[in-house]
């Protein structure tokens, strides 16, 4: 996923600007198509903005050896990868909105992959998550494929409402497969962003995400949505799970960093179908039990620390040390940090940067210490400032943001990028945004132009900078999203992994049309034995052991191979060509083979060699 994709964030990213309705009512197409082109402009204007320290990932393949590549004919822009027997599916993304739907792959020979088919090619859709597996129900026997369905295109008024959920398929002769039923879950726009599919016995069952449902779909229901497919000509959704409504959440965009947000990304069954992993993006992973599969009840969720980021993607179970642990992927494209803020005989607390100002990292000891003035009103003219010395001053400005009509707030005076134009020409060093809202957590909402840091703030936090008159904002270290290592009883974190090439350095972000040098963010986790694979983006496939996670304490994952492909021209203006990003990765059983979805040049094949096989 983007940000986590174009297309999941554009989703939501306008709907306060075209005046978002109360939960439950319906939305309109015309809202998600605002969202998109709002979104995807302001990811291309936010490069400019930092200053670009990272390089390129150069082709390597350490402790894994090339057993073939397929470059999928490079019309799209891949997703998700799944390999059931002799034979790999690859997802497509949603920028081109190509609607060409899932690839087949003939890998029965591994050192000649050959594109052999497609499924669930739907014009307007994307289908980036797809998963195979052999079911035996008393209606169905044999490989089911399942995908989920995504709106890409929000220009066209034909594309039918129910179009977007699940796509099921009968590939048992991959070959000549046959499509079995399309099941609609949401409503305009929207889908279905990731899935699995599991066999219980006489039942068989879908879980998938449906990112935003519980407070944008006019039907209300949660993001997390279970389908009973053991007739899979006949899928019944059977359970939905929110947080919202479970009273986990405030709103959709409420959360911690600079993209705040609370949504379900992606799930993933236990082994037994009983349990099943829920990443929800800054609530962490919940686990829900699913032994009545019509009533999930959470059971445990990861927690993050205060001063974290967020951004819970996707995760994998492993066993190490007599306890059950989590892997947790943190899909962060914003390598800056959320940062501290410093007020004498106060906690310490955290804020969110601008993405689109100065980084605050750049600035003399990563910080800016100075006065505080706050301005009468909003701050949306000189004269709000009155005769308040602002020079070299931190401006604290009020900013109102409201998602939901009930109850209302003040209707702001002004946008952001006046806020901080008016306190920068005033001789403000930088500008921190008191926000006000009872949905939303302080975040970057419209995007600014100014040449000083800008910073996101609880009101409370920013009351307790106006009465004690001074304050320091400081950047902690950058970092790109890292693997995260939670007890899977507690909750706990007890380990992680983030010592890679460029994770800890400022970069122009993944979403670059002036001189990206790449996304350097962790994405998917696989395991065998005791090593995993991740899909790491711009750093390729990396190898790590596993065995140190069962020491007491446990101690972080070793890093013992990696593969970084070649780059590939790019299908999309979104990427720059010739950058490496690895999204998927798939284990296969029988013989350990490592099967890599690159976005931009296709399928690889891997052996993993010592020390990065298991």
């Amino acid at each position: 996923m983007l940000v986590t994709t174009v297309a999941l964030v554009a989703t939501a990213a306008m709907l306060p600007a075209v005046g978002a309705a109360p939960r439950r009512r319906p939305l309109y197409v015309l809202r998600y198509r605002a969202a998109s082109e709002h979104w995807v402009e302001r990811l291309r204007g936010q490069a400019s903005r930092v200053a670009a320290r990272s390089v390129s990932a150069k082709p390597m393949a350490e402790g894994f050896s090339v057993v073939g590549h397929a470059d999928l004919g490079g019309a799209d822009v891949n997703g998700d990868v799944w390999v059931h027997d002799d034979h790999a599916y690859v997802g497509t993304w949603a920028d081109p909105c190509d609607g060409l739907g899932v690839k087949v792959i003939d890998v029965s020979d591994p050192s000649h992959p050959a594109l052999v088919g497609r499924v669930a090619a739907i014009p307007g859709t994307s289908a980036e998550d797809v998963v195979v597996r052999t079911v035996s129900t008393p209606w169905f026997t044999g490989d089911l494929l399942a995908t989920g369905i995504q709106r890409c295109d929000y220009t066209s008024s034909e594309l039918d409402d129910d179009t977007f959920g699940v796509d099921l398929w009968d590939v048992t002769d991959p070959s000549d497969p046959v499509h079995l039923a399309h099941l609609g879950l949401t409503t305009g726009g929207g889908g279905v962003h990731e899935l699995d599919l599991i066999d219980r016995g006489r039942r068989a069952y879908v879980i998938a995400t449906t990112p935003w449902s519980e407070w944008f779909d006019p039907s209300g229901a949660g993001d997390v949505r279970i389908v009973d497919v053991s007739d899979p000509v006949r899928p019944v959704e059977v359970a939905d799970w929110g947080a919202g409504e479970q009273g986990l959440s405030p709103g959709p965009f409420s959360g911690m960093g600079s993209f705040a947000a609370t949504f379900a990304h992606s799930a993933r069954f236990a082994e037994d179908g009983r349990l099943a992993y829920v990443s929800y993006w800054d609530l962490g992973v919940v686990t829900l039990d699913l032994t009545d599969v019509a009533h999930p009840t959470e059971v445990v969720r990861t927690v993050y620390p205060a001063r974290a980021d967020g951004d819970a993607h996707s995760v994998v179970p492993y066993s190490a040390g007599g306890r059950e642990l989590l892997l947790q992927n943190d899909e962060d494209w914003d390598p800056r940090s959320p940062p501290r803020i410093r007020i004498r005989g106060h906690p310490t607390a955290f804020g969110a940067e601008s993405r689109s100002a100065p980084a605050l990292y750049l600035a003399p000891n990563h910080r800016v210490a100075a006065r505080v003035v706050r301005p009468r009103s909003e701050g949306c003219s000189v004269e709000d400032y009155g005769a308040r010395d602002v020079v070299g001053a931190i401006a604290v400005v009020r900013t109102y943001l409201t998602l939901f009509d009930d109850p209302p707030l003040p209707a702001p005076s002004c946008g952001q990028r006046r806020q901080d134009r008016i306190a920068e020409r005033l001789g403000a060093v930088a500008v921190v945004h008191d926000v006000i809202s009872r949905t939303m957590s302080p975040q970057e909402w419209r995007g600014t132009d100014v040449e000083v840091p800008v910073v996101f703030v609880h009101h409370d936090t920013a009351r307790a900078m106006v009465e004690v008159g001074r304050v320091r904002l400081i950047a902690p270290r950058p970092s790109w999203g890292f693997l995260r290592v939670f007890d899977a009883a507690t909750g706990v974190q007890v380990s992680r992994y983030d010592d890679l090439p460029h994770v800890h350095r400022l970069g122009t972000g993944c979403l670059s049309l002036s001189g990206s040098t790449g996304c350097f963010s962790i994405h998917n986790t696989e395991v065998n034995g005791d090593r995993a694979y991740s899909s790491w983006y711009t750093n390729g496939v990396v190898a790590l052991d596993l065995t140190p996670l069962a020491g007491t304490p446990p101690s972080p994952p070793l890093l013992v191979g990696r593969f970084v492909p070649q780059g590939a021209p790019s299908p999309t203006p979104l990427f720059p060509d010739g950058i490496p990003l690895v999204w998927g990765v798939f284990v296969r059983p029988s013989d350990g083979l490592v099967f890599a979805s690159d976005m931009l040049s296709g399928l690889w094949i891997l052996r993993p060699e010592s020390p990065a096989a298991p």
